[in-house]
């Protein structure tokens, strides 16, 4: 692994590199395959409706094309249902949030993160619905709260409810699609929800909501999401994979120079508005892969024994606990830090 001031610097050559490439013809090949066949490999990705924005750079400007792929994407409503198309192999590439990466570990999936997809703490809270008697966290004693099962926000949840002394016998915990607990708390069903955005921002327009507390309120860094692809996959495919974070890479660069477009693109995906995009964007800005491997990247760090390793070693502890998974979950081989950094140190070497 590079010392981190060697990275620095590859971070920086990166950002010159990138922008040359965005601007070239799509036939160009990348650095990471320059010595390879640039004949478009096939590649499968899962997408959820969420604030990733890089992959959403990548779909709406070609890049995948561009690192020369043949990129087909199925869209989820969260990252536990991908679980299973994972499993039989439908898609290559998946986006789950951290909880649901692990409970897939935990139910034999043979998933390896080979990088962050999203992570944000303020992009992911409590919405109260008014006229519920909520106002603070310490109010959920007694209500019902809408959460996604095996989700990051599932964790969120059960840290608030620790941090305030709540039983979860002494709430109402009803497990739906995040489309679903918008619908609920518009129809009176549920008094609050712990979900993601862009529901946070449209239970309080469109459900009579309003933001109690977010993760980064409770100090909790689990708002996040993973590149995840299948061991076996990864061993047969690295040339794609390595394309696949070539494209993310460029990806980055050009939100960097104007995030406009992608604020718009998620805007007419999720039917917010853009100023609504704008602020999500805000909250929970891109992922820099230039800095995954970092010892010292901030709220997670790819690098061995670093704060992605530990944040997933307390979840996986949460996730037997309560039950998600029948066998404890090891941890120390779930992330392969070694595909990006082939991809940066290629970059640096051109």
């Amino acid at each position: 692994m590079r010392p981190a001031s060697i990275q620095g610097v590859v971070s920086m050559f990166r950002k010159f590199l990138v922008f040359g490439l965005l601007l070239a013809a799509p036939t160009l090949a990348v650095s990471s395959a320059q010595a390879a066949d640039m004949t478009p490999l096939p590649i499968t990705v899962g997408l959820q409706t969420d604030a990733d924005w890089l992959t959403i750079a990548a779909e709406k400007f070609h890049i995948f094309e561009k690192a020369g792929l043949k990129p087909n994407y199925i869209k989820f409503a969260a990252g536990a249902p991908m679980m299973a198309a994972a499993q039989s192999g439908s898609i290559d590439v998946a986006t789950p949030g951290l909880v649901p990466f692990l409970a897939g570990v935990g139910a034999g999936i043979p998933w390896v993160a080979i990088g962050i997809d999203t992570e944000g703490p303020k992009g992911e809270g409590f919405i109260a619905r008014d006229g519920s008697g909520i106002h603070t966290l310490a109010d959920l004693k007694g209500k019902k709260i809408g959460y996604f099962r095996a989700s990051t926000a599932h964790y969120g949840l059960f840290v608030a409810l620790q941090q305030n002394h709540i039983q979860p016998d002494q709430v109402t915990l009803l497990s739906l699609a995040p489309v679903q607990q918008v619908a609920a708390m518009r129809a009176g069903q549920i008094d609050a929800a712990e979900v993601w955005e862009p529901w946070m921002h449209t239970m309080v327009a469109d459900a009579n909501g309003k933001l109690i507390a977010t993760e980064a309120d409770l100090k909790v860094n689990t708002a996040a999401g993973l590149y995840a692809v299948r061991r076996d996959w990864l061993s047969s495919h690295r040339e794609a994979a390595k394309r696949f974070l070539q494209a993310i890479v460029m990806a980055e660069a050009a939100v960097e120079k104007d995030p406009q477009p992608v604020i718009d693109q998620f805007a007419t995906d999720t039917g917010i508005t853009p100023a609504w995009s704008a602020d999500v964007f805000k909250e929970v800005p891109p992922s820099d892969p230039g800095r995954w491997t970092m010892p010292d990247n901030g709220r997670l760090s790819m690098a061995n024994g670093a704060s992605l390793q530990k944040t997933l070693n307390s979840l996986a502890i949460f996730l037997h606990d309560q039950k998600l998974v029948q066998q404890p979950i090891d941890v120390s081989n779930v992330i392969d830090a070694s595909v990006i950094a082939d991809v940066l140190q290629a970059d640096h070497d051109k």
